[in-house]
């Protein structure tokens, strides 16, 4: 009896365990992995779609002339890469620029030199894409897609 006993809770001990074990490889292998993409998506090979950007294409283009910009301080231009209303987050605080007009008066303070480094510095294979968007450095900027339009939505710097 004590056998049989000793047995059987083995054999429910290991079956859970590996069970855990599935389990815990399984979701490893989906936190690497988006969700299955759309048709569209694969005929494009769009390693944005999980983030609801459409167009690997247009997102390259977006990307290239961003930093292209800032690497020029051109802030109209930047400006015109932003959806307002923009959240600007720093030492836990959030302020929302409204517009361009008010993004360009605070470029310098948005645009700082750690954001711009990191920005310059990234290489777009390298960019971390989630189902929040896409994000820049250690999450200095983050893009999206907003209906058609591309566009820098968070600041943290």
């Amino acid at each position: 009896m004590r056998k049989s006993l000793f047995l059987f809770s083995f054999i429910i001990a290991v079956t859970a365990l590996s069970g855990q074990v599935v389990a815990a490889s399984n979701t490893v292998a989906a936190s690497k992995a988006s969700p299955a993409p759309t048709a569209a998506a694969v005929k494009q090979n769009n390693p944005y779609e999980v983030a609801g950007i459409d167009n690997a294409a247009a997102f390259s283009t977006f990307f290239s002339k961003l930093q292209k910009e800032v690497k020029a301080k051109n802030k109209e231009a930047v400006a015109g890469l932003v959806s307002y209303p923009l959240r600007v987050n720093s030492g836990g605080k959030s302020i929302e620029i409204k517009n361009k007009k008010q993004f360009i008066a605070k470029y310098n303070q948005i645009i700082t030199d750690k954001v711009k480094k990191k920005l310059l510095a990234q290489k777009e294979a390298d960019l971390f894409v989630n189902w929040k968007g896409v994000m820049v450095g250690d999450g200095e900027v983050w893009i999206g897609q907003f209906g058609k339009k591309i566009a820098v939505f968070a600041i943290n710097k």
